[in-house]
């Protein structure tokens, strides 16, 4: 699509804009997602290693 007046290519450049702060949003989601699933695996494993040493 190529676009000649300046409002069309305002509106193009926008919509490129709002999709790469969507695509950084996604990562900075999956990071956080990463850090508490780290958080609940170690919790587990330090729970569990303290249960079995308490046996």
């Amino acid at each position: 699509m190529k676009a000649t007046d300046g409002k069309a290519q305002l509106e193009v450049q926008d919509e490129i804009v709002e999709d790469t702060i969507h695509e950084k949003s996604k990562v900075g989601t999956w990071i956080s997602v990463g850090v508490v699933g780290a958080v609940i695996l170690a919790t587990y494993f330090i729970l569990f290693g303290l249960y079995m040493a308490r046996v």
